[in-house]
C-alpha cells in the first residue's frame, strides 16, 4: 500500500497500430511521471482518465480483464516506483 495521495491517470494513445492507454503517476507536489502503457479497454479508461489513487487500483477486485491486467501491472511496478521515484 501507499501511504502517499499519488494519482494514476490514463491519457489514449492511438499513435500507433495498436490502440493504447499511457499510465501517468501525479505526485502530490503536482509532477507527472510516465509509468506505462497497456491496451485501450473503456472501463480501464474510464476509471483512470480522471485519476484514481493507486490504493484503490490495487485493493479492485472485478471480472473486467483489462481491469485486473491494470491491477497486475501495477503490482508489477509498485516497488520500482517505490525505490525509484519515493512514492511510499
Amino acid at each position: 500500500m501507499v501511504k502517499t495521495n499519488v494519482l494514476v491517470v490514463g491519457v489514449k494513445n492511438f499513435r500507433g497500430k495498436d490502440k493504447m492507454i499511457d499510465y501517468f503517476l501525479l505526485m502530490p507536489d503536482g509532477e507527472k511521471i510516465y509509468a506505462f502503457s497497456i491496451k485501450y479497454t473503456d472501463n480501464t479508461y474510464n476509471m483512470c482518465k480522471g485519476g484514481v489513487r493507486i490504493n484503490e487500483i490495487l485493493t479492485k477486485r472485478t471480472h473486467d480483464y483489462g481491469i485486473m491486467r491494470l491491477v497486475k501491472r501495477m503490482k508489477f511496478m509498485l516497488p520500482y516506483f517505490k525505490e525509484e521515484y519515493n512514492v511510499a
